[in-house]
């Protein structure tokens, strides 16, 4: 993941902002006055093409209309870690009975939608809640228990689906970002070094996660306090 280019944009801030402007009975209404008349009742299967401009039809009306969040946040439509829904999830018709119905395809993508909008919700009451403290002892204390915290609600938000790593990585930058901690190199190399050993395709164990905490929450701490934490002191 190009790092910079993440932050600079996926910031937090204008993701917040918007998290209000998710209404979902507009954007089913919406949905419907694109769909309905190019699904007609008695629609048997759609081509791949048609499925794959449908697609792309969907995702720019959510673009402009459920809110910032949509397209900063990494949570577009397809996105199989949110919500389980990939551009096959529209209208499916490979195999199986096929799904023609436009209500029916709506209530799916306002459920996927719901789950990246909820996460981040979650986040977003999360973040409101932190102080750092003065202490230093206490600070690495507090981002430890933080970036733990946060690993765990994008786990349970994810369920390990797809690249749900890429959701923890964007998780953890607006965690920092929400507490106002300078991305110094130092950090920079804790992230990368932290995260690692999540990126992979199953959840992280207990160790791991703790191991990730501390290895971040370290380095925040050590660029604030140097003459408490210097580089050979992992206290």
């Amino acid at each position: 993941m190009n790092r910079k280019k993440h932050r600079d944009e996926d910031t937090w801030a204008p993701i917040q902002e918007s998290l209000d402007d998710f209404q979902p009975a507009p954007l089913a209404a919406r949905l419907r006055e694109y769909l309905a008349p190019r699904v007609p009742p008695g629609t048997r299967r759609l081509d791949e093409p048609t499925r794959r401009a449908l697609f792309e039809g969907v995702d720019a009306l959510l673009a402009e209309h459920a809110g910032a969040w949509y397209t900063q946040a990494g949570a577009r439509l397809g996105n199989e870690s949110l919500g389980g829904y990939d551009p096959r999830s529209l209208f499916p018709g490979q195999s199986g009975a096929p799904d023609m119905g436009v209500e029916s395809n709506i209530e799916h993508i306002l459920s996927a939608l719901g789950v990246a909008h909820a996460w981040l919700c979650t986040l977003d009451t999360y973040f409101r809640s932190l102080a750092l403290p003065e202490d230093a002892a206490d600070r690495v204390t507090v981002l430890s228990d933080a970036v733990r915290r946060v690993i765990a609600l994008t786990a349970e938000a994810t369920s390990g689906r797809g690249r749900w790593y890429d959701c923890v990585h964007r998780a953890l930058d607006w965690l920092l970002e929400s507490l106002d901690i300078r991305r110094t190199e130092r950090v920079e190399r804790a992230l990368g070094e932290a995260l690692e050993d999540l990126t992979s395709g199953s959840l992280p164990s207990e160790a791991q996660t703790r191991q990730a905490a501390s290895i971040i929450a370290r380095a925040v701490v050590r660029d604030d306090f140097p003459r408490r934490y210097p580089e050979e002191d992992v206290s």
